[in-house]
């Protein structure tokens, strides 16, 4: 579609005409670019000039141009991903492939020369490397999963407090007994006149998915440990309403740099401060897509040196 406009203007030989690219509202309250060209006419008095604008539509060509730079921003940042992938595999792999290359070595080699309990001490070191590097591949297929739309939600009656106390207990067998964790837990009181079958209602909304849950509280948890200094406490807080179940975790680790906290839950992406602590960067991505299956909320404060604290609101299933 072409538009013209004329208007008279004196210009002197110096100055230059160019076109112009604006946003136009149209009658029916549609906005439309529109891309003027500019042409100066000369009028019978010397040094006045008309000027003649025509208009081009280019609103399809802007629309197209935008979709272009989506797609190369959209493709950078898979590049950036999957560079990160990359370097946390070669990384995170490394490791542990080096520890099982090494321990088996020594077997092989002076296998006859160590003692029963030295070739114990190898083995468990080539059984936690083969964990470590297992649980990192269920990570990256759980991820994945989740990313597809793959990830199954099936909810059930959980016992919350026996469920998390139970927790506990094993992140202190992975991780030692230098962290101390403290759990408590709060449940509102039912209404004084429940009927029976509010009562059975409410014992209706306990349902959670326990697999899912059990991988938004452990990473949390582990994290807490990872980032915190030894002998330090780390707060859980199980708080049970009719409808909802609250969990906050608070540490006094290392805390979110305020740079890193907008992309903290970006899958392979890690803090700058995290320094040579171990870890993936899929952790707190694979919270966050487990909580979104529950239709519930994740949120967290963070001061660098001064801790974390994360809190997690999860509906009951009715």
């Amino acid at each position: 579609m072409l538009y013209q406009a004329r208007h008279r203007y004196i210009l002197s030989q110096k100055e230059l005409l160019r076109e112009l690219e604006v946003v136009c509202t149209t009658k029916a309250g549609e906005e439309i670019w529109v891309e003027f060209s500019c042409s100066a006419v000369q009028t019978e008095l010397e040094g006045l000039y008309d000027f003649v604008y025509i208009g081009r539509d280019i609103t399809e060509r802007k629309q197209e141009e935008l979709e272009i730079r989506r797609s190369l921003a959209k493709e950078q940042e898979l590049r950036q991903v999957k560079s990160r992938f990359f370097s946390m595999l070669a990384h995170e792999f490394g490791n542990p492939l080096n520890i099982v290359l090494f321990a088996t070595q020594i077997l092989k080699e002076y296998g006859d020369e160590i003692t029963n309990e030295e070739k114990q001490e190898y083995l468990e070191h080539v059984k936690s490397a083969s964990k470590h590097m297992a649980q990192l591949l269920d990570d990256v297929r759980l991820l994945s999963s989740a990313e597809a739309g793959k990830l199954k939600f099936n909810p059930a009656p959980v016992d919350l407090p026996k469920f998390c106390s139970e927790l506990v207990e094993s992140i202190k067998i992975s991780y030692g007994q230098n962290h101390k964790i403290n759990f408590t837990c709060r449940k509102s009181l039912p209404p004084a006149k429940q009927t029976e079958r509010e009562s059975e209602q409410t014992q209706k909304w306990s349902a959670l998915d326990a697999k899912l849950l059990r991988h938004i509280l452990t990473n949390l948890l582990s994290n807490a440990v990872k980032y915190s200094p030894i002998d330090s406490y780390i707060d859980f807080e199980l708080n049970c309403h009719h409808e909802k179940a609250t969990f906050k975790i608070k540490d006094a680790g290392i805390g979110i740099p305020i740079e890193d906290q907008e992309q903290l839950f970006e899958s392979y992406y890690r803090a700058q401060n995290v320094g040579k602590i171990p870890g993936t960067g899929l952790g707190l991505s694979i919270v966050k897509q487990c909580v979104d299956l529950h239709g519930g909320q994740i949120e967290f404060s963070s001061e660098t040196g001064l801790g974390t604290t994360f809190i997690v609101t999860i509906p009951f299933y009715k």
